[in-house]
């Protein structure tokens, strides 16, 4: 299971994979629980994916600390870190590394997994799903592409739009082909029956005001 405490917010791709493997590498299923290893101490070949991964989300250092360790099954606990840990946060890491291998063995199988589902389904739940032209703006259009919608929405055709944005006609095309990608429509057909439907639209982290 992972928990990215940044997903959702544009500033790079989403935890979705364990990198222990690039940290231990032979040693992925004999390693002591509770030994923290360091990918900075890490004398194993540099894993490209974990260093696209850390490049992209501007992250500096990876910790591994193995909370079981067998031939069917080997759990980690990967704590990813912005810069490197100093002496003290290496101290608490290595204060509380045995607590967690206690906590973890002693704990009831399931539950934690049954808890990690339940808040990924309470996150799908709350997303904003409302309108394409509320104020929610769900599918994230600017100004000028909300303006196109507005006008589309009242049932005026794409010249008539033009004409009143006082824009060019590979200005409109532009706008029109954002909207479309934002919209997940394909022609403007279907986007002004999306515009003029009752239906609500299931966008992406909108932000408030962006088409005041």
């Amino acid at each position: 299971m992972f928990f990215d405490a940044a997903a959702g917010e544009r500033n790079g791709p989403a935890l979705d994979r364990s990198f222990a493997r690039a940290v231990l590498g032979g040693y992925l299923d004999k390693a002591k629980p509770g030994l923290i290893w360091y990918k900075s101490m890490s004398d194993q070949n540099s894993d490209p994916a974990l260093d696209r991964f850390h490049a992209s989300r501007r992250l500096a250092e990876l910790a591994v600390i193995p909370l079981s360790s067998g031939r069917r099954h080997t759990d980690f606990l990967e704590l990813h870190f912005s810069s490197r840990p100093g002496a003290v946060q290496q101290a608490l890491l290595n204060i509380i590394s045995d607590t967690l291998v206690r906590t973890w063995t002693n704990r009831s199988p399931g539950l934690y997994t049954e808890a990690c589902l339940s808040e990924r389904r309470l996150r799908r739940n709350a997303e904003v799903e409302a309108h394409l032209l509320s104020m929610e703006n769900p599918a994230q259009l600017s100004r000028a592409e909300y303006r196109v919608c507005v006008l589309l929405s009242k049932g005026q055709p794409a010249k008539r739009v033009q004409s009143d944005l006082g824009i060019s006609k590979s200005t409109l095309r532009t706008h029109l082909r954002n909207i479309y990608a934002k919209t997940r429509t394909s022609n403007l057909t279907e986007l002004v029956y999306h515009l003029v439907s009752v239906d609500t639209f299931a966008g992406q982290s909108p932000r408030r005001g962006t088409a005041a």
